[in-house]
């Protein structure tokens, strides 16, 4: 299924012509089209010299409400329901149409490594040698030679560092090197020594995490909130702090929410109340409770559900966000961006195409102001320059926020947590999901010794 985009849509000469169509010819050629490859509103609309919104009320949705074409799931394209494509294997078409996925060294990277995450470093390392990374390196994958490797590094980390920082072990960050490693050791065949990537900046060393039991409390939050919702605070930034504590997205992420894979639940919570009236909603407390005949109480409250792709990873997401204070808002802007007929949550602009080539720098003005301002409301809070990393890395720190108030909120329940951010837990255990000092001695007290 990776080639099903490789089948351009065919250029008709009536569509060319102008010709008018009837309602069921235009219906019936987009079955047509749509028998050889998945296709988007915004290219099947331009095949028939139409804007996108019109053309995909009057066409497009009649028969997606019909039944005779669906939607691909986590993504914006249709196909006819018996065809089997996924958001994954279109991403991997669009990429594979990459003219750099053609040359040589790209067709020996799939065949010599062929493990579930290697996308992520063909991704990063493709980006980098078209010039995506810095526009003052760029290079053929082809000319970098068991010869002139080390030659290629050099100049490679020297330009890197002009527009990315270091780490705090003065290296590249360690998405790059695993990518630049990657590309070495799969397709070059170098063994890379211990000393060779130490003195090149690319070692195979992921330095311990300091910040794995980074959290935000409870204080803390209302306290932000609090700022947020000050009248000369535009009313976005409360939004995108909720949205980013809630479901803990990489920070470019945030912009790549679709309005249509948004929605809000009404949900019952249950609870038993305890003596100094706190409230326990354990579900194994609640079913002894009621073994016992115990009192049951309950109450609604509304919840925003949405999924996401994190393009790092190409894995699909399920988020929930339930503190009615950021759900209450957060309703109302997505009936706004519906009534306007938006694509995004956050971004404004429904033509632009992400692609893997593209994503992270359109997104990059944004990002910046993200960090720029959302420090200042987590200083103002109590956190300090060096809580986050040399750099001060603020978008990141709410990935940590988010995961911590999650496993916090359900006794460290690894699994569960995991299912909203990671293929594995102990990549949630190691990098995220430290247990709190408070929590650790809040676990022994009830360890009995002899």
């Amino acid at each position: 299924m990776d080639s099903v985009l490789n089948t351009q849509i065919p250029s008709t000469r009536s569509r060319l012509d102008g010709a008018v169509s009837t309602k069921e010819d235009i219906q019936n050629e987009i079955l047509e089209i749509l028998k050889k490859s998945p296709q988007t509103p915004s290219s099947l609309a331009k095949h028939f010299h139409m804007k996108r919104e019109p053309f995909s009320r009057n066409y497009l949705y009649p028969l997606r409400d019909s039944g005779k074409i669906i939607k691909v799931d986590g993504s914006n394209y249709f196909q006819l329901p018996l065809q089997q494509n996924t958001s994954r294997s279109i991403k991997k078409a669009l990429i594979k149409k990459s003219e750099i996925y053609q040359t040589d060294s790209f067709k020996k990277w799939d065949e010599t490594n062929t493990t579930k995450s290697i996308h992520v470093k063909k991704t990063a390392f493709a980006r980098l040698c078209l010039g995506l990374k810095t526009p003052t390196f760029k290079i053929h994958p082809d000319n970098i030679t068991q010869e002139n490797w080390k030659d290629v590094v050099r100049t490679m980390v020297i330009e890197l560092f002009k527009v990315t920082k270091p780490d705090e072990n003065g290296e590249l960050n360690w998405g790059l090197r695993q990518a630049i490693r990657g590309f070495l050791e799969d397709v070059v065949e170098i063994k890379i020594s211990k000393k060779e990537g130490e003195t090149l900046k690319i070692s195979g060393t992921k330095y311990k995490p300091k910040s794995s039991d980074l959290h935000i409390t409870t204080e803390q939050v209302i306290e932000a909130k609090k700022l947020l919702l000050k009248r000369n605070v535009d009313p976005i930034w409360f939004l995108k702090f909720g949205v980013k504590t809630w479901s803990f997205v990489r920070p470019s992420t945030l912009y790549l929410i679709e309005i249509d894979k948004i929605q809000f639940l009404d949900q019952v919570v249950e609870y038993v109340e305890v003596g100094d009236g706190k409230k326990i909603t354990d579900t194994k407390v609640i079913e002894y409770a009621k073994y016992k005949g115990d009192k049951i109480f309950a109450y609604p409250r509304r919840i925003c559900h949405f999924e996401v792709i994190e393009n790092k990873t190409d894995t699909d997401y399920h988020k929930y966000i339930l503190d009615v204070e950021f759900v209450e808002p957060l309703e109302k802007l997505y009936n706004i961006r519906k009534s306007q007929r938006k694509k995004y949550l956050f971004w404004d602009d429904n033509s632009t195409v992400f692609t893997f080539e593209n994503y992270d720098d359109i997104v990059k003005k944004e990002v910046t102001k993200d960090n720029h301002f959302l420090k200042q409301i987590l200083f103002a809070v109590g956190f300090k320059h060096g809580d986050f990393g040399t750099h001060d890395r603020i978008n990141y720190a709410f990935r940590h926020f988010g995961l911590q108030m999650w496993l916090i909120d359900t006794d460290y329940n690894y699994d569960l947590v995991g299912e909203m951010s990671h293929e594995d837990t102990a990549t949630l255990k190691k990098w995220y999901g430290k247990r709190t000092q408070k929590d650790f001695q809040r676990k022994i007290k009830g360890v009995m010794m002899n």
